[in-house]
């Protein structure tokens, strides 16, 4: 019977296939005319059909296999294997493009706000008698704080002297090497304590000379917070520089130097500070946006043409006094110190250039993140210093064991100074790799925390830890078992004797094998 199928398919597909399906292309019709059966082969298909189904067991057999046919799955076809989808990684050259173009097209955008802003911005009405008014009582206010603020700051000269002059004594001590580092940060809390009552004196007579007009209590509230911010940066160059009381002044620098550096600095900080935080923003709130615009870039472009000719006309000044300072220095904080001794003048150049663009565009928020970048990049650096200062000191002590010990145990001491040696030096390595982490943090250069709390970070502070408790229990393990072993070969006050040789050789032998 498997012919009488044959036959079925035969007949059954020579119509389709001359049949032509809308919108399927057809074959050449010679091609077709090829494939079709001639006219006696169909008649002798239909003749067999014919004589099939007249036979009732042929046609039983016939609907069994074409049922069967039917119920027969079709054979499973081989699963095709595609390769996963390769995510194309960007080279560094694409990356360096893609963050060039973007903060290209920032910039560029930021420079069509700021012409927008000085050519288009709708001019505003200037009253000038209201104008007038302002100004009187902002003027009295100015007067009043900067007066309060220099004669608390004239009584407490006295105290500030009386605490230099008692560091410096305990100071002589070397083991009291602690009292002047913690007068010094006294004096700069109790700097900071009379600046908060300055505020709190400003702001009362804030409320009592506006009486409730905005128009004066607008520029009164914009000097006191330019007031706390620059007196803020003023307190941390005199904790620097300590241009009056020399005893205070934690590093080793001249009168004259001191009160240079100080005068120049706080100059550019009053400079910054009240042009961009109170004169730009009243000028384009009384007067109109235009002209506080051209403001801003006037006083930013005078102050970094100033802060650049300050860099470059004392740079061999300052490169010999760091130098100098690295050759009085520790070998460890000398190498930082001629390091920086270098390529200090780029980073001061670089620091006053980002200042200037960023204060076009912004100007109260830029002046915040620098100096809010700059206190805690000086606040890093000093931590930094102080306990790498506290790990050298350290570093240079050694511990002695009693003569008994020593006896017994005649390695023991010169093992344990080598061991935490290594240590503080490695845990002095480890301050500095976090201090330039968070000083790049602090700059928005790299995020610190984002960092520590990812996987990558995470798996650093994970091996580092394994590794270091793997070092820690090895070391106190061959400390341990060559002690014993040294204690075995020594002989004590009390005569005991000595191993025999064989024994002395094997412990010999397994002392050298853990060494």
């Amino acid at each position: 019977m498997p012919w009488i199928l044959l036959l079925l398919a035969a007949l059954f597909t020579a119509p389709l296939s001359a049949a032509a399906l809308p919108g399927v292309p057809t074959a050449a019709p010679q091609q077709s005319a090829s494939n079709e059966p001639d006219l006696e082969k169909k008649k002798a298909a239909y003749a067999a059909l014919a004589d099939v189904l007249d036979n009732d067991a042929a046609r039983q057999e016939l609907i069994d296999q074409l049922r069967t046919a039917a119920a027969t799955p079709p054979p499973a076809s081989a699963p095709t294997l595609t390769p996963p989808k390769e995510e194309e990684q960007p080279t560094v050259l694409e990356n360096v493009t893609h963050i060039s173009r973007e903060y290209g097209e920032r910039f560029s955008s930021r420079f069509s706000q700021l012409w927008r802003n000085i050519t288009g911005a709708p001019h505003k009405p200037f009253h000038a008698d209201t104008f007038r008014h302002a100004a009187s009582t902002f003027l009295l206010l100015a007067a009043l704080v900067f007066a309060f603020w220099w004669l608390v700051r004239l009584a407490a000269l006295p105290l500030y002297r009386k605490m230099g002059q008692w560091g410096r004594h305990k100071n002589h001590d070397r083991s009291n090497w602690l009292q002047l580092p913690a007068t010094i940060a006294g004096a700069f809390i109790f700097d900071l304590i009379l600046l908060a009552l300055t505020l709190f004196v400003g702001q009362l007579l804030s409320d009592r000379l506006n009486g409730g007009n905005r128009t004066i209590a607008f520029p009164a509230s914009l000097f006191l917070n330019a007031f706390a911010l620059i007196e803020f940066f003023k307190a941390i160059l005199r904790l620097i520089f300590c241009p009056r009381v020399a005893d205070l002044r934690p590093f080793n620098l001249s009168d004259d130097g001191a009160k240079y550096w100080n005068l120049r600095l706080s100059a550019l900080s009053s400079l910054i500070g009240y042009g961009l935080i109170v004169a730009v923003p009243i000028i384009s709130n009384q007067v109109n946006v235009q002209v506080g615009a051209l403001a801003n870039v006037a006083i930013m472009l005078c102050i970094t043409l100033w802060a650049l000719y300050l860099i470059f006309h004392n740079k061999h000044v300052i490169t010999e006094g760091l130098i100098h300072l690295a050759d009085r220095s520790l070998a460890f904080f000398s190498l930082f110190i001629r390091a920086f001794a270098l390529v200090w003048h780029w980073l001061a150049c670089a620091y006053f250039i980002v200042l200037f663009f960023f204060s076009l565009f912004d100007p109260g928020n830029s002046l915040k993140f620098m100096m809010g970048a700059t206190v805690r990049s000086l606040a890093i650096v000093g931590a930094a210093a102080l306990i790498s200062g506290i790990l050298s000191r350290w570093i240079a002590k050694t511990i002695t064991l009693s003569p008994q010990t020593q006896r017994s145990y005649p390695e023991l001491q010169k093992r344990l100074n080598g061991w935490i040696s290594v240590a503080l030096k490695v845990a002095r390595i480890l301050v500095v790799a976090v201090a330039i982490m968070l000083l790049l943090s602090a700059w928005g250069l790299f995020d610190f925390w984002n960092w520590m709390h990812n996987g990558a970070g995470q798996k650093a502070v994970d091996v580092m830890i394994r590794i270091a408790l793997i070092l820690f229990f090895s070391a106190i393990g061959w400390t341990l078992l060559a002690s014993l072993i040294e204690n075995r070969l020594a002989s004590d006050i009390h005569g005991r004797p000595l191993p025999g040789a064989r024994a002395r050789t094997l412990l010999t032998l397994f002392r050298n094998a853990l060494a």
